[in-house]
């Protein structure tokens, strides 16, 4: 495949502006385009998503719940590292440029690792260290923000307020201007070979995708950022993003929204007011 614009401005399925450096349309339009589910092998599903009341009724609103009351409910889960930057910004375009607008996309990614090969999923997938070790993906070089492993664990890679990236658009598209406009969260999840496609192949991914305790750090992450930025933020597929461009990666596999927005309602229920 090759990168298709849909204009002379924009790229890709959900049409990025280079001008604007914002998907085409409403943050609900937007949103509809880049949580589309994703199918095993990368193809990304023509019909819109349908989002689930939790998220329909916020992306793209002022987020008005007190930042202290949010870092609480962070440190009472256990992510203490974010709770403890709940004051600082988030990055900002044109790799944290005075002018730039701040970071309007919180990416969903998998890792697809560790790689089974032809190996069966382990018993102890969701609970084992040697699916969810996350010391691996920690460096200076760690590859997104926030690694969450299949515990509900977190590694922070880069504090929200770095700009990093992490898809082709950023990088080989766009270049510097996207640099600081996306946040970038991986799940691990395994891969398994599939007979039937390609030698090393990684097709196949468990399913259900991500587990309970992903979905509940993910959305603890999702209204963490969010107030950060005062903005709720526009959630997005990796796959949805670099749809049309070659090498376009195939994650996150199985994403269960209606999974995600029930957690985001009972993440959002551990807020409490902060005396």
């Amino acid at each position: 495949l090759t990168p298709l614009p849909a204009s002379a401005e924009e790229i890709g399925e959900c049409r990025f502006d280079r001008d604007s450096l914002t998907f085409a349309g409403t943050p609900l339009e937007q949103a509809t385009c880049l949580l589309r589910t994703v199918q095993a092998g990368g193809m990304v599903d023509a019909i819109p998503a349908t989002l689930p009341p939790a998220l329909a009724t916020r992306i793209g609103q002022p987020f008005d719940l007190p930042r202290a009351a949010v870092a609480a409910a962070l440190k009472r889960a256990g992510l203490t590292a974010l709770a403890e930057k709940m004051d600082a910004p988030l990055s900002r375009g044109n790799d944290n440029a005075a002018d730039a607008p701040l970071a309007r996309y919180l990416v969903i990614h998998d890792t697809s690792t560790p790689y089974l090969a032809d190996a069966p999923f382990p018993a102890d997938i969701d609970t084992g260290d040697a699916v969810n070790d996350l010391s691996r993906f920690a460096g200076e070089n760690a590859v997104a923000h926030v690694v969450i492993n299949r515990r509900g664990e977190v590694l922070v890679g880069h504090d929200l307020s770095v700009p990093w990236r992490a898809t082709k658009l950023e990088s080989k598209v766009i270049g510097l201007p996207a640099k600081g406009l996306f946040l970038h969260i991986e799940n691990i999840q395994p891969r398994r070979a599939s007979p039937d496609g390609k030698p090393g192949n990684d097709i196949i991914a468990p399913v259900p995708g991500l587990t309970n305790a992903q979905y509940r750090t993910l959305a603890l992450l999702y209204i963490g950022a969010s107030a950060r930025g005062g903005t709720w933020l526009i959630p997005a597929f990796h796959a949805a993003i670099d749809e049309g461009l070659a090498d376009a990666h195939d994650d996150p596999q199985n994403f269960d929204l209606l999974r995600f927005a029930e957690m985001l309602d009972q993440a959002l229920a551990s807020v409490k007011p902060v005396p």
